[in-house]
């Protein structure tokens, strides 16, 4: 049976198994590396940014627990409103939310927090809530992913392992990312990560689709959708522990747009 016949419709994908099989047990190795890279980016750019937005968040906390000390307002947007589900659950603290714990205890120890407290982490966590703004719903295959009022008005565009893995079309992910970075004003400013040489990825028992990227493929979009070459750091982290999960390494990338 061909892959892409293996390849389960975006309706079958359950965030309680994602939880489960990627974030339950701790950070792992790639998400330390994703973690790590968007806070040194974000550190080192020195400001803070004034509307900011989670590209196809999922069902998850840790890019926003990362973003929250640098920005003043932070919407989340993705596809499924199954993931936007755990995102609201988390913001407005109810109990039954999905445990981030360990993730604010990681990106605190990245911000320079050597041992976090309890309260530490509460501290962080309510920060994150206070600055989630908008839960929005989100289709990357339109032009104008948010819609025509959006485009052009964030100064910050934060987005993990998504627009890569919403379909194996090279072609289709090239479009997406067009659209998607039409929602940044000029020279706005970016993080970006992505899995390399994914054509599929398992949650539980299904798999899921992957654009097949690597490095140059990374770097010729990210210059197709205006970033600065000059301002752009591109890089790759190898993870050969992932394997069974379809990818051996993940791709990164910061910077901001040309003016």
């Amino acid at each position: 049976m061909s892959e892409e016949m293996n390849i389960a419709a975006w309706e079958c994908f359950r965030p309680d198994e994602y939880f489960r099989d990627y974030y339950s047990q701790g950070v792992a190795p790639d998400e330390q590396a994703a973690i790590q890279f968007q806070i040194a980016f974000l550190r080192r750019s020195g400001k803070r940014f004034s509307r900011a937005v989670e590209y196809g968040c999922g069902p998850t906390q840790m890019r926003a627990l990362a973003a929250s000390a640098y920005v003043d307002s932070l919407d989340m947007a993705d596809r499924l409103d199954t993931n936007l589900a755990h995102v609201r659950r988390w913001a407005a603290g109810e109990p039954q939310a999905d445990d981030w714990s360990r993730f604010t205890e990681y990106v605190l120890c990245c911000e320079g927090v050597a041992a976090p407290s309890p309260e530490d982490v509460w501290l962080k966590e309510q920060r994150t809530r206070g600055v989630i703004a908008e839960v929005l719903l989100t289709n990357a295959k339109n032009r104008h992913p948010l819609g025509p009022e959006r485009a052009g008005t964030y100064d910050l565009l934060i987005s993990g392992f998504c627009l890569d893995c919403l379909s194996q079309s090279k072609a289709i992910w090239q479009r997406c990312m067009q659209n998607v970075f039409g929602l940044l004003e000029p020279g706005g400013s970016f993080v970006l990560l992505a899995l390399r040489g994914c054509k599929r990825y398992r949650v539980g028992d299904q798999w899921f689709p992957g654009a097949n990227l690597q490095l140059g493929d990374w770097t010729a979009e990210l210059l197709s959708c205006h970033a600065d070459a000059a301002h752009l750091e591109v890089a790759e982290h190898e993870l050969p522990s992932h394997v069974g999960q379809g990818y051996d390494g993940i791709l990164l990338a910061c910077g901001s747009t040309t003016v």
